[in-house]
């Protein structure tokens, strides 16, 4: 296996590769298939403004895995510590506020529906915890151990504060991924009309 280079801090110089991963590694994404369909006119562009958004409600709290070049971003991962969170104010902030206008207007429920997982998210979680917002791998990049090490900083520290973490996912290959890395699940059902299972989970 090629040796990986270390985690560094997201840089906003690297959002534009940053979200070129996340849109790749989450284009058939059952979740955001259902945000934004496929027949939705520029799906890419509100695609790319959405993972922007997250990138940029994630701060200082995003790490990136490039190639050993240092250039070619692997992977990208935003862990948010215990006492940090990115709320519905800060996603107004960040710009959420218009992007379901960009949609026809029969899809504006169904991100009222994705809004109430952050409700859950703190039902669930009301102590102080780490909470993976996204983690994503460039198709060309995976299964060469690049999500491994996006892991890291959360893992590392919850074994480190004794905190909990937690996560959201609607593919049964991370499921079975986050499982190997000590991940419990939750909850399961459906999210919505068209995915048909949706899960949340927690280490610690």
């Amino acid at each position: 296996m090629e040796t990986l280079s270390p985690l560094t801090v997201l840089q906003p110089t690297q959002f534009d590769a940053a979200t070129e991963v996340l849109c790749a590694a989450f284009a058939d994404d059952p979740l955001f298939n259902y945000l934004v369909p496929a027949d939705v006119g520029d799906r890419q562009g509100l695609m790319t403004d959405l993972f922007r958004m997250l990138l940029r409600c994630g701060g200082d709290h995003g790490y990136g895995l490039t190639d050993t070049d240092g250039q070619t971003l692997k992977g990208v991962a935003i862990w948010m510590p215990p006492g940090r969170s990115v709320d519905l104010i800060d996603l107004l902030l960040a710009g959420l506020y218009e992007l379901p206008f960009r949609l026809p207007w029969q899809y504006l429920p169904r991100w009222q529906a994705a809004l109430a997982l952050d409700r859950e998210h703190h039902q669930a979680m009301p102590m102080p915890h780490w909470y993976l917002m996204l983690l994503a791998v460039s198709p060309r990049f995976q299964r060469q151990g690049v999500g491994h090490q996006l892991m890291q900083p959360g893992l590392e520290g919850s074994d480190r504060t004794g905190s909990p973490c937690y996560l959201e996912t609607s593919t049964e290959g991370a499921v079975r991924f986050y499982r190997r890395h000590g991940f419990e699940i939750v909850k399961t059902g459906p999210f919505g009309e068209q995915v048909p299972l949706f899960w949340t989970l927690r280490r610690g």
